[in-house]
């Protein structure tokens, strides 16, 4: 009944049945949920590693930041990209110099932990640390 009702509302527009069900079905598309990537949230080296990373904050949205202790801004700036389900491609660069470009991999082994390396050598290892705060809609 209120697709009849939207169907006559776009008439006078000159859309037909076909696009209009098509621009629906892309709407439903685009607001479907899609789970985040097991690699996002706040994690927390296991121990020293060559690089001093202590915390890597990888966000939904594909951007992610290294941080060693006792400095406040990132020491390495990152875009990310899925490249398996359980694995992501970080191209990053360096804080103090945008020119100097590096790629990194990062995989979640097992739930909650995760590896992170360079051509294959191992960096360092990760845990994924608990939300500071739960998520509210309220």
């Amino acid at each position: 009944m209120m697709l009849k009702i939207f169907l006559n509302h776009f008439k006078a527009v000159h859309f037909n049945k076909t696009s209009v069900i098509l621009f629906i079905a892309a709407c439903l598309f685009t607001l479907s949920a899609c789970s985040p990537h097991p690699g996002t949230g706040k994690w927390k080296a296991d121990a020293k590693n060559s690089l001093n990373i202590s915390t890597i904050n990888i966000a939904f949205e594909g951007n992610a930041d290294f941080y060693t202790d006792g400095q406040e801004e990132s020491i390495r700036r990152c875009f990310w990209s899925a490249v398996a389900e359980q694995t992501m491609s970080m191209q990053c660069v360096y804080s103090e110099d945008a020119e100097q470009e590096v790629i990194y991999q990062f995989e979640v082994t097992e739930k909650g932990h995760a590896k992170l390396s360079q051509d294959e050598q191992l960096i360092g290892l990760f845990t994924l640390q608990a939300p500071e705060k739960e998520a509210s809609f309220f």
